[in-house]
């Protein structure tokens, strides 16, 4: 109990700035940890300006917006058939085509240009910003390598600096359309890929040629909104696609497929640090580091329609040289401005250092970061190699374990490693010297000196226990597996004791392997624990395993008794159970340099493992070596028709319990009226 309420007053000590910068805002802040957990952060945004009109102008059905290099905002005001350009305080510079557009839909400024997408007039019209003069109109591409049927209904755009224009066509799912500077097509770029369900794989791989061309074509979503950096990479996100992307001039995706933003994106932009900003039809904002780390989660659904800093329906995110967001909500027809506080300046200028490499100028804007909020794991990354640059080994070490930056660990702890060698690498010769000389002095010692002969003799009877024996057997089966299993079956060597012994044994080395190794090599984040999970993995999977097996072979005339197989296959598991703590112990003392030694022992573990499974089945159920290989895949297969039988059985029992459920809770209802 006392170290709940301590933990409690932590927390609330930790929470308690945190409530009180929200009353500034509608909303809490969020960010990520450096293992996926979402916490409560400082504010990183507030709610700075509103802008329902500019000058005498209102909007009316706001589709996109845009805030070029000088901080001019640019707003496509659809439903008044214009395109407003304004002030960064929201007053109105010019209009652009209120002849030309039927739907002004996604802009895009760059080079004194203003290029608008309009679905309805199916083109793309071009600007002069200094004039307001229409210079270019980009319609359908007249050409069949667009597609002659392929409709051109331009929906967003984007312009890279030799003035190629790329363009998100309604329905279009070939990807983004790029073109020329003078408006030649080019080709497609960065398609979706087709997602298919498992089922929908299946289909596909035992359906007929009839039975296909029935099923519903499956054809990849087309991207919702783009943007462009300075390095003319493009930036896209996908309404009803979790994640991000970042494309290359390839039309490859260079973003970490794991980072994850919202699966409802809306919008996509790119600041001048490169951090990237999601916003979502609900008005929730995220930004991301330019390497796909969140920084801040903020905002919300306005439900009452009256909040400054929430939202309705949000459509199009930007952002300016000074950091302020600026959101268009098409349902309230207005334009929110948010200011950076100044923790998320210091963050900002913390990071721009640290990604431009200088590291130990970081060093002391990232101290002042943690001491606003000491839970911000990137700040103590960036802290980390800003303390590797100076040489300070052991506070990176620190401050890169709290950060989860594992190669910044790896690249600290070598140093340390280094250092600790060099003042203890006599002592540690001396001691190995030492041992040696031990060993050998014990190994003539115990035949001529009674009483270290006395020491060798109990050791030996000790030995000679029929458990201990049992046990120790273990070593002697990737020597000489034939014989090893010879033993098993007729002589007796071993015992369902033993056996169950080492079951329990290769289980707990599982667990305090996966979950208590050094953290270079975990794969699980510190605090997480699901024994359960797996138990059921470990123990289901042998019990699985040992049932199909002893069922075809017992079908296949096999010899062998399933006591044989349950004690047997204890012991052809007997590499992984010795060679895994070998693996543990060096988690501790490697480096990402050395990791190919623990990826080798994993693979010898493995391999001996399968060589000893193969032995087992040959030399206990009398097969050659044929028989073995066939009797083992249909092991497999056996396994996966019992898996996937209990998981329909899980589901009808599921369905039978809602609907035993439904009929006791009608017959309730109907005794009670």
């Amino acid at each position: 109990m006392g170290m709940r309420r301590l933990l409690a007053c932590i927390l609330a000590a930790w929470l308690l700035p945190v409530t009180a910068l929200a009353g500034e805002a509608p909303y809490y802040t969020m960010t990520e940890t450096f293992d996926g957990q979402t916490v409560y952060s400082q504010i990183g945004y507030l709610p700075d300006e509103t802008f329902r009109e500019f000058g005498d102008l209102a909007l009316k059905r706001p589709a996109d917006l845009f805030v070029d290099e000088q901080d001019r905002l640019f707003i496509s005001d659809e439903g008044n058939d214009r395109v407003i350009m304004a002030t960064a305080d929201g007053q109105t510079l010019r209009i652009f085509g209120e002849e030309e557009f039927k739907e002004p839909g996604g802009i895009f400024v760059r080079n004194g240009k203003l290029y608008a997408a309009d679905s309805r007039l199916e083109e793309v019209l071009v600007f002069d910003t200094g004039t307001g003069e229409l210079v270019f109109r980009l319609a359908h591409p007249q050409t069949p390598l667009y597609g002659v049927n392929a409709k051109f209904e331009p929906l967003k755009v984007a312009v890279d600096d030799a003035g190629s224009i790329y363009v998100i066509s309604k329905g279009n799912t070939n990807g983004i359309a790029q073109f020329s500077a003078d408006g030649a097509f080019l080709g497609y770029f960065g398609a979706n890929d087709t997602d298919l369900s498992l089922m929908e794989k299946l289909q596909r791989l035992t359906y007929t040629q009839e039975q296909l061309e029935q099923l519903k074509r499956v054809v990849p979503p087309t991207p919702t909104s783009l943007d462009m950096d300075t390095h003319n990479l493009i930036y896209t996100v996908t309404a009803g696609v979790s994640g991000m992307k970042r494309l290359n001039m390839a039309g490859r995706n260079i973003m970490d497929p794991t980072n994850q933003g919202f699966d409802n994106a809306v919008d996509i932009v790119v600041g001048v640090q490169e951090n990237i900003y999601l916003i979502n039809e609900q008005g929730f904002i995220m930004e991301f580091t330019r390497d796909g780390r969140m920084l801040f989660l903020f905002g919300g659904q306005d439900n009452d329609r009256t909040r400054t800093g929430l939202f309705v329906a949000t459509v199009a995110i930007d952002v300016d040289s000074r950091g302020r967001l600026y959101v268009l909500d098409r349902d309230k027809e207005l334009v929110q401005r948010f200011a950076i506080t100044d923790y998320a300046a210091l963050v900002h200028e913390a990071l721009a250092l640290y990604q431009d490499g200088r590291y130990a100028e970081s060093r002391e804007p990232w101290e002042q970061v943690l001491a606003l909020n000491s839970m911000f794991d990137y700040a103590q990354m960036g802290l980390g190699r800003a303390y590797y640059k100076l040489e300070m080994y052991d506070e990176a070490l620190t401050a890169s374990r709290l950060g989860g930056d594992k190669d910044g660990y790896s690249d600290s702890f070598w140093e340390v490693r280094n250092v600790w060698l060099q003042e203890h690498i006599i002592a540690v010769l001396g001691c190995l010297v030492a041992l040696a000389v031990l060993r050998a002095l014990w190994k003539r010692l115990r035949v001529r000196w009674s009483p270290t002969r006395a020491v060798a003799n109990g050791f030996h009877r000790v030995g000679q226990v029929p458990l201990l024996a049992q046990l120790h057997f273990i070593t002697y089966f990737p020597r000489n597996p034939a014989d090893a299993f010879y033993g098993v079956k007729y002589e007796k060597k071993v015992s369902v004791l033993s056996a169950t012994l080492l079951y329990i044994a290769l289980v707990v080395i599982f667990i305090v392997n996966k979950y208590s190794c050094a953290f270079l090599f975990k794969t699980v984040r510190d605090g997480q624990f699901d024994v359960g999970m797996d138990l059921a993995l470990v123990v289901g999977g042998i019990a699985l395993f040992l049932i199909a097996c002893n069922l075809i072979c017992s079908i296949r005339d096999g010899e062998g008794t399933f006591k044989q197989m349950y004690c047997a296959l204890a012991y052809a598991l007997g590499p992984y159970i010795l060679l895994t703590p070998l693996r543990f112990v060096l988690t501790f003392v490697l480096t990402y340099n050395e990791a190919f030694l623990i990826s080798l022992v994993d693979l010898v573990a493995a391999v001996l493992c399968l060589v000893l499974i193969v032995m087992m089945v040959k030399s206990l159920q009398d097969y050659s070596f044929s028989e073995t290989f066939v009797t083992l895949l249909l092991t497999l297969f056996t396994m996966l028709m019992i898996v996937i039988a209990l998981i329909i059985a899980a589901a009808l029992v599921a369905q039978l319990w809602e609907f035993v459920s439904a009929v006791w809770k009608e017959a309730i209802f109907y005794n009670e009226s």
